[in-house]
Formats: structure tokens, C-alpha cells, sequence
């Protein structure tokens, strides 16, 4: 009900709506995003970043800053030979997120990924789609880690150590 008694919508000259009303208003809005293509995309994202801050900074701390690591390299983008093998004979690509003075280097391989997190140090490396953890990882005194898994779509890496928590961009692999 509105809390004036004379509210009601009324159309402009031009042709337009003059919202009286604040809930006819939210309402109206309501509908319209219900009705975008993109309202299940947007609320996915929207949730995903909620989550993933919120489980990163802890009940009691939601105003925690993460180091936001970049994507530095991509051998998939980089020109050259097409095809480079490693040495199990199975094509891979390497990615390198850099943030403030902390980074990871991956290797994509089919079915599996290994890095190691930069400085080499002991940690956790927590592979994160947007509905939740894939795996979490220990990494050995030099940072590295290996995960059996290669998850498809957006994907994110959480890399924790005694110097913090990092997280790369997302990235779809």
C-alpha cells in the first residue's frame, strides 16, 4: 500500500510512465530483469564473486583485499612453432599470473595440471568454478603442486601461503 494516499502512476506527454509508486516501481523492475537473456548469467557471476570473497575473507573479516593475480602469458597466444610437446609426448600450454611480488605458473596438460606457486613456498592451491571447489592441492617446499583434474569453463585458482591469499583472473580452460 503507499503511504500517500493520492499516489498513482500516471503517463507524461511524451508517452512515459511517472513512477508514483515504489513498489509498483520494484516490482515492474523485478519483471524486466527476470526477463533478460542475461539475468541467469549476471546472477551466476554476482553469486560466484559473493561466495569466493566470502570464503576467502571469513565470517568476520568480509573486507579482506586479495592479491588479484593477472594473466602475464599464455602459450596458446604466444606465435611460434604450433604443437610444442612436452615430454610425456601430449601437447600442453602454460599460463604465468603475476600479482605484487607473488605468482603462479601453470601447465595445462589433457586431464591434469601441475605449477608452482612464486616465491616457491609451502601452500594450498584451491581450483574454483563458479558452484564451488574442484580440488585443493598441498604444495611441496618449493610450491609445487599437481592436480588430477581439468575442469572446463570458468575456472579460478585460490593460491594461500604463509605471504597471503592470491587469486587469478578467471580464465576458461
Amino acid at each position: 500500500m503507499s503511504w500517500h494516499s493520492d499516489d498513482h502512476d500516471a503517463t507524461a506527454g511524451d508517452g512515459r510512465v511517472a513512477w508514483t509508486d515504489d513498489e509498483r516501481l520494484s516490482a515492474a523492475l523485478g519483471e524486466a530483469v527476470r526477463e533478460s537473456e542475461l539475468a541467469d548469467r549476471v546472477t551466476a557471476a554476482g553469486r560466484a564473486a559473493f561466495e569466493a570473497h566470502r570464503a576467502l575473507a571469513g565470517p568476520d573479516d568480509l573486507t579482506l583485499e586479495l592479491f588479484l593475480l593477472t594473466l602475464v602469458h599464455d602459450s596458446a597466444l604466444v606465435g611460434g612453432p604450433a604443437g610444442v610437446r612436452d615430454r610425456s609426448g601430449s601437447t600442453s600450454r602454460t599460463l604465468v599470473f603475476e600479482g605484487d611480488g607473488v605468482g603462479v605458473e601453470v601447465e595445462l596438460q589433457e586431464g591434469r595440471f601441475e605449477g608452482q606457486l612464486v616465491p616457491a613456498q609451502r601452500g594450498r592451491v584451491t581450483v574454483r568454478r563458479p558452484e564451488g571447489d574442484v580440488a585443493v592441492v598441498e604444495t611441496d617446499e618449493v610450491g609445487w603442486f599437481h592436480v588430477d583434474a581439468r575442469p572446463t569453463g570458468p575456472v579460478r585458482l585460490v593460491c594461500e601461503s604463509a605471504a597471503g591469499t592470491c587469486v587469478t583472473q578467471w580464465l576458461s580452460w
